[in-house]
């Protein structure tokens, strides 16, 4: 500059030629407006050379810290908690596997309970309705008033509907007492499952963790994107990057790609723990067993049947996306869109979301179907299909007396 320009920017002591080479222009120039920096192998920039500059930017990031209030009572909160919080996660830990080994021996007494005592209450509740509705009724013929005919015709509805549901439930009890029962034995062998396969606790931990080296890598590139470009000259001046071609696109590859994959790992966690089941299940002796057979099943969905689970969890995201599309068109048009609008989206995504859970329960079954008899996804979702279909009142018994079994033993526990 100094040299282009005739400006002279040390001391006069030193010629222009020797600003960079003589030792004494540390003294006899003036010091960078900037601290020094050196170029880093990430995202094409540069940081401070002398570290003090870090611990300016720690002291910043503590006084904001401190300065925000929410953000001090909420760290503040967490820190005077921790023992307690880390406490309460250990203790959940240890009362869901109590759960687990006690359910195959209390599944049996907790079904028929809770079936008896849903049949007393709705009893009891019919019983009570028609007891007020009689009571009212003699009341109403005393007082001959507006108000005590609509609550006598009230009474008469809420206890009419109250026999018809208790009818029904009776009915459903008979006609379902078979399929529950069946629950019932599916507990029991889920209860040896988890005795005889314990690395099946924590495969979920192992699962988290592989979705958070997922997403550390996702948001990298996503940054990696977001410094990309072709270095263009605007109105102003000044050089700014921009994306042209194909790099415009690339924003929807990457969201794509964040959905597709994190759908494909836990998928694969489905595969891993229907692989194990099924290895426990069809072994007659269950000494035979293999030593892990939860990396067994890892193994056998890394070597076989990874088309599978790439499949299963593409067919998720391309319900997903046009559904999180719509949420969004939904969002930017709250408030502008009329009301006929505003019914069609809410309707389109509620029709997408239960497609999605749809089709994520007959994936569940697609993968169990294949780890039983090593079929391609098609196949599989087609069998799975075909038994869901011929055995549906066995499926809605088993998924409403077991839900509610699961829950009942979430309370006790809690």
């Amino acid at each position: 500059f100094s040299l282009s320009t005739g400006s002279t920017l040390c001391s006069y002591e030193l010629q222009p030629s020797e600003y960079t080479t003589d030792p004494r222009a540390t003294k006899l120039c003036p010091k960078y407006p900037v601290p020094e920096s050196a170029p880093i192998p990430f995202f094409h920039r540069c940081a401070p050379v002398n570290i003090s500059c870090y611990a300016k930017f720690a002291e910043a990031v503590i006084t904001f810290v401190s300065d925000s209030s929410a953000l001090h009572r909420l760290i503040s909160g967490v820190m005077t908690s921790k023992e307690i919080i880390m406490g309460l996660c250990l203790l959940s830990l240890v009362l869901s596997m109590i759960l687990m080994v006690i359910i195959r021996y209390i599944s049996r007494v907790l079904v028929w309970f809770l079936t008896i005592l849903v049949i007393l209450g709705s009893l009891g509740g019919t019983g009570v309705l028609w007891w007020l509705y009689a009571k009212q009724r003699v009341s109403a013929s005393a007082v001959e008033t507006q108000i005590a005919k609509d609550n006598l015709q009230a009474l008469l509805v809420y206890a009419i509907s109250a026999t018809v549901f208790m009818v029904v439930l009776f009915l459903i009890m008979l006609i379902m007492r078979k399929q529950v029962a069946l629950t019932i034995a599916l507990f029991h062998v889920a209860g040896k499952v988890f005795i005889h396969l314990p690395l099946l606790v924590f495969q979920p931990f192992w699962t988290f963790f592989v979705l958070i080296l997922f997403w550390i890598y996702w948001i990298t590139v996503l940054l990696f994107l977001g410094t990309t470009g072709t270095p263009v000259r605007n109105e102003q001046g000044f050089v700014e990057f921009r994306m042209v071609g194909p790099l415009k696109y690339m924003w929807w590859y990457h969201v794509v790609g964040l959905i597709w994959i994190s759908e494909f790992i836990l998928a694969c966690q489905q595969m891993a723990v229907a692989g194990a089941v099924v290895t426990y299940y069809f072994t007659r002796e269950k000494r035979n067993l293999p030593f892990t057979p939860i990396l067994a099943s890892v193994n056998r969905l890394i070597c076989y049947h990874l088309g599978t689970v790439a499949k299963g969890s593409f067919i998720i995201t391309l319900v997903k996306i046009p559904r999180m599309i719509l949420m969004y068109i939904h969002t930017q048009l709250k408030g502008k869109e009329n009301a006929y609008a505003r019914c069609m989206l809410k309707a389109c995504i509620c029709c997408l979301w239960c497609l999605e859970k749809c089709l994520t329960y007959l994936n569940q079954n697609a993968y169990t179907a294949t780890a039983i008899n090593s079929t391609n996804f098609c196949t599989s979702a087609k069998d799975a299909f075909v038994i869901l279909v011929e055995n549906a009142l066995r499926v809605a018994a088993i998924n409403t007396v077991g839900d509610f079994m699961l829950f009942l033993g979430k309370v006790r526990l809690l």
